[in-house]
């Protein structure tokens, strides 16, 4: 079953409000809860969406006679490989008609570790195209999308002045579906972070924007739109599933 995360947050006025996931526990300035959205609530909610499918799973590939495994990846965070497309045959395309949809590789997977190989971009892919047989494991693709308010910032005699920075920092040369976050420095999405305990609400180093508002469609786009964004707008961002236990959410999973 999905489990859902609504958040909003007003830069200006430095207030959020959260609903949604079913496990009551309190947050700067506000509280998560199982209630619905609000009634009158003008806003579209934002949603952490998890796949039921296995956050984490290994998959065992043998190449043989293929010149390939017959999977594309993107290096995205430098930390791990971030699957573009499969082929139409091949090892990955035979192993995807033996298991269970549950256990199928997709579009959007990240591999985080390839025959001990983890941590490094380049070493992982370095695995994958070398190696035969190869031991992958993935982790799954989650969608984040965050309500914010971005407002331009009084001066101190009063006028109107700048937009409030955003503080995220992303590649000089960006590419493929959006914007891999470098670093988060003082801004909007600081600010956001600082009110909000749930890990999982947070926007983190690796994540990956894809979207501002109905603004998709590739990484250059993606900067654009953020760069000249106003008002009340989605930050939509893809990672890697977190891996929940007994014990509720393990942090672990944004190192990956």
């Amino acid at each position: 079953s999905k489990q859902r995360l609504s958040s909003r947050f007003d830069g200006a006025q430095g207030c959020f409000t959260v609903q949604g996931d079913c496990r009551p526990r309190l947050t700067a300035m506000g509280t998560v809860c199982c209630a619905g959205d609000p009634a009158g609530q003008s806003f579209e909610p934002s949603e952490l969406i998890y796949h039921p499918r296995p956050a984490k799973y290994e998959v065992t590939l043998e190449m043989g006679a293929h010149k390939s495994y017959g999977l594309y990846t993107d290096t995205h965070d430098t930390t791990t490989l971030y699957v573009t497309s499969l082929a139409d045959d091949g090892p990955v395309a035979a192993y995807n008609q033996q298991v269970e949809p549950e256990f199928q590789l997709a579009r959007g997977d990240f591999i985080v570790e390839a025959n001990g190989a983890s941590g490094n971009a380049d070493a992982i892919l370095d695995k994958l195209t070398n190696d035969d047989p190869v031991v992958l494991k993935i982790r799954r693709r989650i969608e984040v999308t965050l309500i914010l308010d971005r407002k331009r910032q009084t001066n101190e005699d009063g006028t109107e002045g700048d937009l409030q920075p955003l503080g995220v920092e992303w590649s000089e040369h960006p590419k493929a579906e959006g914007l891999v976050v470098m670093a988060v420095n003082r801004g909007l999405i600081a600010d956001w972070n600082d009110l909000i305990l749930d890990p999982t609400s947070k926007v983190h180093v690796g994540d990956c924007i894809v979207g501002v508002g109905s603004n998709k469609g590739g990484a250059l786009n993606v900067a654009k739109a953020l760069e000249e964004v106003t008002g009340t707008f989605q930050l939509s961002l893809v990672r890697a599933a977190p891996v929940f236990n007994d014990a509720g959410f393990s942090c672990s999973c944004f190192s990956h």
